[in-house]
């Protein structure tokens, strides 16, 4: 076949979505958690220190606690990415990792034959779902790495299982969210078993079955080179099943389908039952069980939207395709674009597009003293002025923050005692940290407890309007982002009022 050098719809895909991400998305992308400047701090000792620590950086409620730093490697590559570049450049690799997950995920449709045209709606629809847990965290290298899972599985290469080794060693240091990964590989095997229980060509799933069990053997091998051995299993496990984060941490709940943020996914699954009714026939069971699976997961836990959408999704979208009525009007739009888009080269754009944002990230995301991408911690997010103003006077003793503003604390006051690390907390942590920002009864002796001598707050949270009304605590600072408590009973700092 004759190749042209017109953009393939991957390469379209990725070079428009990853600059901009890039350019749009970089306060998103960084900051709308403090997770990432955590991850930063903890690189940045990794580095320094050449060793991982064996407790928490900052916590005082889960300080006696050893600590299995789950996300290590993923931790020194963003503390090496930041170095070099500074948040552009940080930003710069999370959008191209997006742009790279979605456009394989076009790739992986047009490859099984499926129309160009519907291989990149449905790579639009997975970022779509997606797009609310797209941050700069180690929870990026789990999607992808779910996504490369279910590519793997579905390669007609000989010994594919070898492909599992290296990919889940690398992703067994880079996040937890192997765990899913070996999942996907289970329900492969359990859907190969039963389509020889539902009078498939016997033959020909059980040597599925076989090979995909060699797979998960080698994945399960591939996920003790790590530098805590069982242990890291043991963590994961906990994360997994711990009832404290399901009920406490947002981003572990339920989706609320009343938030906008969560349309996509309820329109997707309308779209998904809508299409799948129409079909000539049933779903591999493979396909259906990682679907259920991760539609399980997902309707649990907001956190898998992103899950889902790159492991059951492409797998739905398949499906339709290839099950889709014959005597069914084909769509008659973009004709063209399907016709050269089997002879495009995939990448051949990419490439340029990728050296242009990388040379954008290290230049600190300026462009002839233009800032295309935010290089500073948004003041607006981030208790930025109240942090360096508590850190210039000096203040003393236990400091109690929002969840959201530990990492940063952990990163812009390094040796400061916090109640909540983010990469580091217990059920004490939860239970004490609950009862505070919540007002149960007794929060005030909860402070006293674990001699907090300082809280930050925003002006307009229930814990702000509360200290208000105390006698015992009084204003230290104040800004329109955060408001610093002292007791009263602690002498006097020089310093704002």
């Amino acid at each position: 076949m004759r190749r042209n050098a017109i953009p393939s719809g991957a390469d379209l895909f990725f070079i428009v979505a990853a600059p901009i991400k890039s350019i749009l998305g970089a306060v998103k992308l960084t900051q709308s958690d403090g997770d990432l400047a955590a991850h930063l701090r903890m690189g940045n000792v990794i580095l320094s220190t050449r060793h991982i620590p064996a407790h928490s950086l900052a916590s005082y409620t889960a300080a006696a606690d050893p600590m299995v730093a789950h996300a290590w490697l993923s931790e020194v590559f963003l503390a090496v990415l930041y170095r070099a570049g500074g948040l552009p450049l940080v930003t710069v690799f999370t959008a191209m990792m997006i742009g790279l997950t979605h456009a394989l995920i076009a790739v992986f449709l047009r490859r099984k034959g499926v129309d160009p045209r519907w291989a990149l709606l449905a790579a639009v629809i997975s970022l779509a779902l997606g797009a609310s847990h797209w941050l700069a965290r180690p929870h990026m290298f789990s999607i992808l790495g779910s996504a490369l899972t279910v590519f793997a599985l579905e390669s007609e290469r000989r010994r594919k299982y070898l492909f599992f080794l290296p990919l889940f060693a690398l992703w067994a240091n880079l996040h937890g969210g192997w765990a899913f990964g070996l999942l996907l590989i289970t329900m492969y095997i359990a859907g190969d078993f039963g389509e020889t229980l539902l009078g498939g060509d016997k033959r020909f799933w059980l040597a599925r079955a076989r090979e995909n069990a060699v797979a998960f053997a080698v994945a399960v091998l591939a996920t003790g080179l790590n530098p805590y051995g069982y242990r890291l299993h043991q963590e994961v496990l906990f994360a997994v099943t711990s009832s404290s984060l399901a009920n406490n941490i947002i981003e572990y709940l339920s989706p609320n389908f009343h938030d906008p943020t969560n349309l996509p996914f309820l329109l997707t699954l309308v779209l998904s039952f809508a299409l799948l009714a129409v079909c000539t026939r049933r779903m591999p069971l493979p396909w259906l069980f990682v679907t259920t699976l991760s539609l399980f997961l997902a309707l649990r836990s907001y956190r898998n939207v992103a899950l889902f959408g790159v492991t059951a999704w492409p797998l739905i979208a398949l499906h339709v395709a290839r099950a889709w009525p014959a005597h069914r009007r084909r769509f008659p739009l973009f004709t063209e674009f399907a016709r050269i888009d089997a002879q495009t080269r995939v990448g051949l754009w990419s490439i340029p597009v990728v050296v242009l944002l990388v040379l954008l990230g290290l230049n600190r995301g300026s462009v002839a003293g233009y800032q295309l991408i935010q290089d500073r911690w948004d003041r607006r997010r981030v208790p930025v002025d109240a942090v360096n103003a508590a850190k210039a006077a000096g203040l003393p003793g236990r400091l109690l923050t929002p969840w959201d503003w530990g990492g940063y604390l952990m990163y812009a006051w390094p040796g400061k005692p916090i109640h909540v690390d983010p990469l580091k907390f217990n059920d004490t942590t939860m239970r004490s940290y609950s009862k505070i920002w919540e007002l149960w009864p007794g929060w005030q002796d909860e402070l006293k407890r674990w001699q907090v001598q300082m809280v930050l707050s925003r002006p307009k949270e229930a814990l702000t309007l509360a200290l208000a009304r105390e006698r015992d605590w009084t204003v230290w600072y104040r800004d329109s982002t955060a408001v610093i408590w002292r007791p009263v009973s602690v002498p006097s700092t020089s310093g704002p009022r």
